[in-house]
């Protein structure tokens, strides 16, 4: 999911939601981003970053920070998740570990999705 700017990001759909990279990404970030969206969601078929369950990444001292809501609470793939994260991102030359820190505010909303996600989505069968 390549979305470099606010203002490409606003017209995605996430334009009232703090969420998803703003184009100020180090490059090591942005490889993050990428290899995350090649994360499936357990239970859709879209990725996780597709998903808009993903809010924020940073990297430090070679620790990828992964900001992570998931659609509700008590998610039976909640630890799966985790280390489908931790396993895809541990595979990175520049990473050594992984913290994910799982927030709920924003709440996640499929107001969240954009417009490819949906589609995504309504062609699998999926209603919104």
């Amino acid at each position: 999911m390549s979305k470099s700017s606010k203002s490409e990001i606003d017209e995605m759909g996430f334009g009232p939601f703090d969420i998803g990279p703003d184009g100020t990404e180090t490059d090591l970030e942005r490889a993050v981003w990428a290899n995350l969206d090649e994360i499936p969601d357990p239970h859709i078929p879209l990725s996780l970053v597709e998903m808009a369950m993903i809010y924020d990444v940073t990297v430090e001292d070679s620790v990828a920070n992964i900001d992570l809501s998931f659609p509700c609470m008590g998610c039976p793939a909640y630890e799966f998740i985790h280390d489908d994260i931790r396993g895809c991102l541990r595979t990175m030359s520049c990473i050594d570990d992984v913290e994910i820190n799982v927030v709920w505010d924003p709440v996640w909303s499929k107001d969240m999705l954009d417009a490819e996600a949906r589609e995504k989505l309504q062609e699998s069968g999926i209603a919104l």
